[in-house]
């Protein structure tokens, strides 16, 4: 049984609801391509990645973000970015296959 769930464009990305989906899998990681993840996730500005992280945190739940073009993203988003890859729990990858060896290699 994988310890994450993989959300699609058909999935609901209300933060209480991943979390629910986290729950109810037994997963403790999230997989979420950039296709997947809703355009407020990329306009900081909008507080829906903020309010995502911060659940996602609060339950030791970890996001790997599939993002091949971080550069097409805001600067603040770009920056947000790079400061998620140094700390670790919310990561992003340019591909599918780095975010699961990650996922998988925790």
């Amino acid at each position: 049984m994988p310890t994450y769930i993989e959300l699609d464009n058909t999935h609901s990305f209300d933060p209480n609801e991943v979390i629910e989906s986290c729950a109810n899998a037994e997963a403790q990681a999230v997989l979420a391509d950039d296709q997947a993840l809703p355009s407020e996730f990329f306009d900081l500005s909008s507080g829906f990645a903020g309010e995502l992280v911060n659940k996602l945190s609060m339950y030791r739940i970890r996001l790997a973000g599939v993002v091949p073009d971080v550069s097409i993203h805001s600067e603040h988003f770009q920056a947000f970015a790079r400061e998620a890859n140094r700390r670790g729990d919310i990561r992003f990858f340019l591909t599918r296959e780095e975010a699961i060896n990650w996922l998988e290699a925790k």
